[in-house]
């Protein structure tokens, strides 16, 4: 029973399981973007956010290491969802791009997940939000 027991612990700290809630995202600027155009391409947008996170993760001596993981349009049925809705409105949600950056710390060796929330912007990427788990 103790051999059973060890095993769940070291396979529940091994596997975490993620929920699907996420924490709230957070504005880069003072306000949310405006006249944000309907996704179509992320041409330009991976460019935009390998200039921008340099800079977003300087202010942090901690970090380590980041390497961007993926970049998606935010789907409806995302946990990041309601929280970009809840902060900027339905039209900014729905033509916003999610970057899923992967970011490793100097002092853990387990990395952290941070997103950030981007939009078309007059032929302009705009990074607007970011939130962490």
């Amino acid at each position: 029973m103790k051999r059973l027991i060890s095993a769940s612990l070291l396979i529940f700290f091994l596997f975490p399981t993620y929920s699907n809630a996420a924490g709230p995202v957070q504005l880069l600027q003072s306000k949310c973007p405006s006249a944000v155009q309907e996704l179509h391409s992320k041409r330009g947008l991976p460019s935009k956010a390998n200039a921008f996170l340099p800079g977003l993760l300087a202010a942090n001596p901690a970090v380590k290491t980041w390497q961007i993981v993926s970049i998606s349009p935010l789907k409806k049925s995302s946990p990041y969802y309601k929280p970009a809705l809840k902060t900027c409105k339905k039209k900014v949600a729905d033509s916003t791009y999610l970057i899923d950056v992967l970011v490793t710390k100097k002092s853990t060796q387990l990395p952290v997940r941070m997103h950030l929330f981007a939009a078309r912007q007059e032929n302009n990427w705009t990074i607007w939000g970011f939130s962490s788990y």
